[in-house]
């Protein structure tokens, strides 16, 4: 099948790799070259990288409606165009062009988690189980018919940059099979307001890009959620607090079940103990949560009882 491949971060390289295996990929589609890592040197997106690796063609359109692309991508005639968080809305003159259409990789259930950070949310909620699903993209956002999906568990100590990159691995997979189910004519597709009510169902989320603000700790949560809420956060983009007046990033918390003193009614966020060898306990809106990794300001990662030590950490302190 000729194939041309949209998409731009890490996420979308597996699915280009796999497609330039079995089909015939007729370019690749990216965002625009931006400074990347600590020396802000401009450099091109993992997508970008991969495509002239592989040898294809790429484009970096300033608008995906520019008529010059579309002309282009009318040109080269695609059969099915495969989007892979490539972030941006695709517009109806590109949906109509293939024979198959525009097919999208999404990592995460559709309906329940629409939008952009799919991953984290599934496991701030405390899901056990999540997805990769293959639909067919129309105007709207993530809204489109599904065409496959093949679950995942969610390890409980999973981090959401973890996941994601399985989820990469498992959705490249996923698209291959969605292509050969539409050659065959062995997949139909299923409007999302028709999929049987169950764990794709329930309220849909549409989750959105995270915000300084967003990446917050609110320590009224109760100990499980805010538990989750880093654990999806670890590595990248990290949760956050405030602590003595400067940001103090959390690389991991648990929930904590040991003695706490005599602070059984201390305040959301206030220290109520110091675990001897492993850091700082904080009360929850319910429950509490140990401190286990943490990055002070203008400091490397260390974990809780190094912190606890060496900033001489006291019960009563406040975060938030």
């Amino acid at each position: 099948m000729r194939i041309v491949f949209m998409g731009t971060p890490e996420f979308a390289v597996p699915t280009l790799r796999a497609l330039h295996r079995e089909h015939s990929v007729l370019a690749a589609v990216s965002l625009a070259d931006k400074p990347r890592g600590r020396g802000h040197k401009v450099s091109p997106s993992p997508v970008k990288a991969c495509a002239l690796e592989l040898g294809l063609p790429v484009y970096q359109p300033a608008r995906v409606r520019d008529e010059e692309f579309l002309r282009e991508m009318s040109r080269l005639a695609p059969d099915a165009i495969v989007v892979a968080a490539y972030s941006r809305l695709i517009p109806s003159a590109l949906l109509q062009l293939p024979r198959w259409g525009c097919l999208n990789l999404h990592p995460s259930f559709l309906p329940r988690y629409r939008g952009a950070v799919p991953v984290p949310a599934a496991i701030m909620h405390g899901d056990e189980k999540t997805a990769v699903t293959v639909f067919r993209m129309d105007e709207g956002y993530d809204t489109g018919d599904l065409l496959l999906w093949r679950e995942e568990t969610i390890g409980p100590s999973e981090t959401g940059t973890q996941l994601l990159q399985r989820l990469a691995e498992a959705g490249a997979e996923t698209v291959l099979d969605a292509l050969r189910g539409l050659e065959d004519g062995a997949l139909k597709p299923i409007p999302q307001d028709n999929i049987e009510p169950g764990f794709q169902r329930g309220e849909i989320l549409y989750t959105k890009p995270f915000t300084k603000e967003s990446l917050s700790i609110d320590w009224n949560w109760e100990a499980d959620c805010i538990s989750n809420f880093v654990r999806a956060l670890m590595d990248v983009p990290t949760a956050s607090t405030l602590w003595r007046g400067e940001v103090l990033k959390i690389g991991e918390a648990q929930p904590y079940s040991g003695e706490v003193g005599g602070c059984l009614q201390a305040a959301p966020g206030q220290i109520v103990a110091i675990a001897k060898g492993r850091g700082p306990v904080v009360a929850a809106g319910q429950g509490y949560v140990l401190l286990a990794k943490v990055k002070p300001a203008g400091k490397g990662w260390m974990d809780g009882w190094s912190f606890a030590q060496g900033r001489q950490v006291s019960i009563g302190d406040r975060l938030g």
